[in-house]
C-alpha cells in the first residue's frame, strides 16, 4: 500500500507536474530575488523555500544557499550549497556544480557548532526526549558537534515518571563550540496516576446466565466487546458480525491517519534535509518519526482490513435456524505502536 512505499527513507521532491505549478514556482522565485535586492533576507528565504519545494532546480538551491548566508545562517548556507554542487554534478552542470563547492569550503571554517552532552544515565531511561526548539533530536547526534545556525536554542529533556529538565544556550555567529550538558534526571515526587479497575454490573433477573463475561488482565487498556449467548444462532452472530466490522473500520480510520502523519514528517523532513546526505539535525528525527507513523498505519490498515472480511463473513453466514449458540467474544486492546484484536469462537 502508499503508507509502506513511504518507509523507504528519503525520496527526491516531487517535480511539478503541472504548468500552473511552474508558474507559482516562477513567480515565488522571482519575488525572492526582488526581496533580496531590498535587503530583505528572512522574507527572501521563505519565498525561494517555497519556490524549491514546488519545483526544485539547481540555480533556486544556489540563490537559497546565498540568501541562508547573507541572513547570518551559515550551516543553513553550507548544507544547501553543498547540495546544489551534487544536484548539479547529477544534472551535468559542471560550472554550478564547481559554484556550489566552491561557496561550501569557504563557509567551512566559519561555521559554529553546538554539542549536547547527555549523561550515560540519563541516556539509558526509557522513553527519553530530547528537544532542541520543540524538535526532537535523534539519538544519534548525541554528544557530537553538530554545525549549527547562529541563535538561541532551548533545550529540554523528558522521561516517563521523572522531572523535566531545560535550559538556554547561545551559538556564535562565527566559528564557536558550544556545549551543553543535560545532568542525570530526578525522579517525579508525583505518584504515577492508577487506572480505576473495572466494575462489573450484575446481571438483571431474568436473564440469561448467573455472570457477564470476565475482563482478563491485560498490559494496556482493553475493551471487552463480548456478544452474550443469543436466543438465536442468527441473531447472535449477526451481531458479532456487526461488531467486528465496526471495529474495522474504527482500524482503517486510525491507520487513515498515522498514514497522513507519516506523509506530512516526510514532508517536513526533506524541507531539513532534501538530499541523501544531511548536516541538519533535524532532518534525520523527523524521518524516524514519519517511519513510526507509517509503520503505524500498515499495522491499523491490515488489523482493518482483516476485521472487516471477518464482519461480512460472520453476518452472511449466520445461520436461519434456531436454537441456542454461544457466539463468542472479542477483545480489542491498543499499545505503543500497535492494535491488537483477538478473542474466541
Amino acid at each position: 500500500m502508499v503508507v509502506a512505499i513511504a518507509t523507504s527513507g528519503f525520496v527526491p521532491h516531487a517535480q511539478a507536474q503541472t504548468a500552473a505549478d511552474k508558474a507559482a514556482a516562477e513567480g515565488l522565485f522571482d519575488q525572492g530575488r526582488a526581496s533580496m535586492q531590498e535587503g530583505d533576507f528572512a522574507k527572501a528565504c521563505g519565498l525561494l523555500e517555497r519556490s524549491q519545494h514546488i519545483d526544485p532546480a539547481v540555480g533556486t538551491l544556489l540563490y537559497l544557499a546565498e540568501c541562508y548566508e547573507k541572513n547570518g545562517r551559515t550551516a543553513s548556507a553550507w548544507a544547501t550549497f553543498r547540495e546544489a554542487a551534487d544536484a548539479a554534478a547529477a544534472a551535468r552542470e559542471p560550472q554550478r556544480a564547481r559554484t556550489g563547492r566552491d561557496r561550501a569550503q569557504r563557509l567551512e571554517p566559519l561555521l559554529s557548532r553546538l554539542t549536547i552532552q547527555v549523561a550515560p544515565e540519563t541516556q539509558q531511561l526509557a522513553g527519553l526526549t530530547v528537544d532542541r526548539r520543540d524538535k526532537t533530536i535523534q539519538v544519534a547526534l548525541f554528544n557530537v558537534p553538530v554545525p549549527t545556525d547562529p541563535g538561541e536554542y532551548a533545550i529540554k529533556a523528558s522521561a516517563p515518571g521523572y522531572e523535566s529538565w531545560s535550559s538556554t544556550v547561545t551559538v556564535p555567529e562565527r566559528a564557536g563550540r558550544v556545549s551543553i550538558t543535560i545532568p542525570a534526571l530526578r525522579k517525579s515526587s508525583e505518584p504515577e496516576k492508577a487506572v480505576p479497575a473495572a466494575v462489573a454490573t450484575p446481571p438483571a433477573p431474568g436473564s440469561v446466565g448467573e455472570a457477564g463475561p470476565k475482563r482478563e488482565g491485560t498490559s494496556g487498556p482493553a475493551v471487552d466487546l463480548s456478544t452474550p449467548p443469543a436466543e438465536t444462532s442468527t441473531s447472535g452472530q449477526r451481531t458479532m458480525g456487526l461488531v467486528v466490522g465496526a471495529a474495522g473500520i474504527v482500524a482503517v480510520g486510525v491507520g487513515s491517519y498515522f498514514g497522513v502523519r507519516a506523509f506530512s514528517k516526510y514532508g517536513e523532513a526533506k524541507n531539513h534535509c532534501p538530499d541523501v546526505s544531511c548536516n541538519d539535525a533535524d532532518g534525520p528525527a523527523l524521518t524516524a518519526e514519519a517511519r513510526n507513523a507509517a509503520t503505524a498505519a500498515n499495522i491499523a490498515f491490515g488489523i482493518g482490513l482483516v476485521a472487516l472480511a471477518g464482519g461480512v463473513v460472520l453476518y452472511l453466514t449466520a445461520p436461519s435456524t434456531t436454537g441456542t449458540a454461544h457466539v463468542g467474544s472479542l477483545k480489542a486492546q491498543a499499545g505503543p505502536g500497535s492494535i491488537t484484536l483477538g478473542g474466541s469462537f
